[in-house]
């Protein structure tokens, strides 16, 4: 069954080397998968507010049949994907209410232009859908446990770790139509109509390079990973 590769443009502190998960021919939306939340970097853990604006462009124009390109059409479908250009806008509220504790809250606007083929009964129609909508929020409630150190006492490498708890709200819309009223599938609109519970977990740990003397200097980050999960509670 073949893919569509997304190349992935993301305007954030720290450069997306991991693209969007690959769609299958069904038509398909794509974030940048890297978590660049702040306190996952281990660069914000003081008391106070702050607003972070992200920018992504994922360009999803080349159909793949597992590691090779193929053209568009190549493997019969119902729906031959042409292209899915997603530019999202995610606007992100934070408050860190102590070393432990802390909210965040995600708005994502979804810029979306999409076009495939349909093949019915024995004629290609190309389809397209082009919108701008609000996604589905995202609100967190995250605890961190007090940083612990390791290594040699002049030298000490500080660790962190946290859990992450919230919702995943249905603010998004699923009724998206193009302009002759046919609507969009449902894994192309910006929402996705349920209520969702989230769990995750998160750790950082900066790791060591030699100095020009040869005695080692911790790097700002080595290591750092964040997994959610979701269970869906209505659809």
């Amino acid at each position: 069954m073949p893919v569509v590769k997304p190349a992935v443009t993301a305007v954030v502190l720290v450069l997306a080397l991991a693209a969007a998960p690959a769609s299958r021919a069904s038509c398909g939306a794509a974030f940048c998968t890297v978590n660049t939340n702040w306190d996952v970097q281990g660069v914000w853990v003081e008391p106070g507010a702050r607003f972070d604006l992200r920018y992504e462009y994922i360009d999803q124009d080349q159909p793949r049949a597992g590691s090779k390109k193929v053209a568009v059409g190549q493997i019969p479908q119902h729906h031959d994907e042409v292209r899915t250009l997603n530019r999202n806008w995610l606007a992100t509220f934070d408050h860190v209410v102590d070393a432990n504790w802390g909210v965040t809250v995600t708005a994502p606007v979804i810029d979306r232009d999409h076009t495939h083929i349909h093949n019915h009964r024995g004629q290609q129609l190309v389809e397209s859908w082009s919108f701008t909508a609000l996604g589905d929020v995202r609100a967190f409630g995250r605890y961190q446990v007090t940083p612990w150190m390791s290594g040699d006492q002049d030298s000490p490498v500080v660790s962190t770790a946290g859990v992450l708890f919230g919702l995943k709200l249905p603010t998004g819309k699923t009724t998206e139509t193009n302009a002759q009223g046919v609507p969009a599938e449902r894994s192309l609109q910006p929402g996705t109509g349920t209520l969702d519970a989230l769990i995750g977990a998160t750790s950082a740990r900066p790791c060591r390079s030699p100095t020009s003397r040869g005695s080692p200097r911790p790097w700002p980050i080595c290591r750092s990973t964040a997994t959610t999960t979701t269970s869906r509670a209505t659809s």
